[in-house]
């Protein structure tokens, strides 16, 4: 048998003990050690590609030694190595920003408007005195806001767009100004994977502001800053603290850190009757929250049976145009579709009215992945009016329950968030960004253990971007 055919049937993990223990114990999966095969036939080396190609699964974008407690992966593992597509993508995002911040937009002169924070201004003052910026801050802070203060007072040809339909539909909503809008993937013509490797058509506006930047994974951030023209203005807004872009990367995040781009961070909440679930986001985000748990839904027996009965006496009366449950998880029997099928033969027996959420991106309805309506009997009325019969829909789900991810860009008045058995792998950011979706009233419970577990770890992504933004 040739060399090619041993590395594809695993027999390298013979000649490698150690990288197969690491398999026998989990640590990587066969498919490491097989792709770390076709690159070398060196165990040490093979070590540092087995470690790239896990860890981009849990999307980082380039290796790390503080992300390993295994000996033989710290020790062996080449620090800040990458996988080439993460290198290039990295690379990319690198040049386009430092383009960008060298580009000269014509002037514009500072409008008059006086009802603007100290915050506000300096994000007002950082657009009209560079053609890059960026504005964060937490829910209720003002971001929407100040964006709509902006293109007021530019008057400019102005494009607003954001990752998901539902970001971008909002920010359109409260902004008084005629504009372009649509989610990144319509406006950027990415319909599927090979359309990335498609050449960009530019944006074409004075004025680019995108929303919900925390959401926006590597690939996409790029192809975005790539179509940005030398007389755009762009404002990149978003929550820095946010959950990381579920295919990977904190490019926002990661942005701000460098300290290149003239940030405004609005720190001021505006609306008083959030406090007491605000300073609950910022405790978790500094580290002082300890007890979460608001309710006791029965997680601590482990009966799930008991679980379900009291988790529906406890929503069955609830209204799903203002209530939402999150689940940090999908899968498993307290992820959201096990709970989304439970819930939907429950409630079928006592209503024809149910909560739907839309699974593809359909341009012919004009609805979005992740856009959430009421399904009642043959009709669904969507947030923002529409209402189409039900053999219109483009494919989507039952959503009493709905992912913590995919509840960014949302708010609820009210939220109950569950933390179930497997959520060991998320980190704070899960449980604020959960927290910081209700608006009125919040409640929580969950595996104390995994709550702990969360409290004590970010799931912040690795990249070089800062080190080379800064080179």
């Amino acid at each position: 048998m040739g060399i090619a055919k041993e590395k594809l049937f695993g027999r390298p993990s013979k000649r490698w003990p150690k990288l197969q223990r690491l398999v026998e114990q989990g640590v990587l999966l066969t498919i490491d050690l097989a792709y770390a095969a076709t690159q070398t036939d060196s165990e040490e080396e093979a070590v540092t590609h087995a470690a790239l190609l896990s860890l981009a699964r849990q999307g980082h974008l380039r290796l790390s030694k503080e992300l390993f407690t295994d000996p033989i992966l710290t020790k062996f593992a080449r620090d800040g190595a990458a996988l080439p597509k993460s290198e290039y993508i990295e690379d990319q995002i690198v040049a386009q920003i430092k383009r960008l911040l060298l580009s000269s937009p014509a002037p514009k002169t500072a409008p008059l408007l006086s009802h603007l924070t100290t915050e506000q201004s300096d994000a007002l003052q950082n657009v009209l005195s560079h053609p890059l910026s960026i504005i964060t801050g937490g829910p209720g802070t003002g971001k929407t806001f100040t964006a709509a203060q902006i293109v007021k007072g530019l008057q400019a040809t102005t494009i607003l767009t954001a990752p998901t339909g539902k970001a971008a539909s909002h920010l359109e909503s409260q902004i008084d100004h005629p504009v372009r809008s649509g989610t990144l993937h319509s406006l950027l013509e990415v319909r599927g994977p090979l359309d990335y490797a498609k050449e960009v058509t530019p944006l074409d506006a004075e004025l680019i502001i995108v929303d919900e930047c925390s959401m926006i994974d590597p690939p996409l951030f790029a192809r975005l800053l790539t179509a940005i023209g030398p007389d755009t203005r762009l404002v990149l807004m978003g929550d820095r603290n946010q959950l990381p872009a579920v295919e990977g990367g904190s490019i926002f995040a990661d942005l701000i850190e460098s300290n290149q781009i003239p940030t405004a961070e609005l720190t001021k909440c505006m609306r008083s009757d959030r406090n007491e679930i605000l300073n609950l986001a910022k405790a978790i985000l500094d580290g002082t929250a300890e007890e979460i748990r608001t309710i006791d839904l029965g997680f601590a027996d482990k009966d799930i049976e008991s679980i379900y009965q009291r988790l529906w006496n406890h929503v069955k009366d609830r209204d799903f145009n203002r209530f939402r449950i999150l689940s940090t998880l999908r899968k498993g029997p307290l992820g959201v579709d096990a709970l989304n099928t439970y819930l939907f033969e429950k409630f079928s027996k006592i209503t024809t009215q149910f909560p739907i959420m839309i699974r593809r991106n359909d341009s012919r309805t004009g609805l979005s992945n992740g856009d959430t309506g009421i399904l009642k009997g043959q009709t669904a009325t969507f947030s923002a009016g529409q209402q189409f019969s039900i053999h219109e829909l483009p494919p989507f789900e039952y959503a009493y329950c709905i992912s913590v991810h995919k509840s960014q860009g949302s708010e609820y008045e009210q939220v109950l968030f569950l933390v179930p058995d497997g959520s060991e792998a998320f980190g704070k950011e899960v449980l604020y960004t959960a927290v910081t979706r209700a608006k009125l009233k919040l409640e929580i419970d969950g595996n104390a253990e995994q709550i702990r577990a969360a409290l004590s770890r970010s799931s912040g992504k690795i990249s070089g971007i800062c080190q080379k933004l800064t080179r």
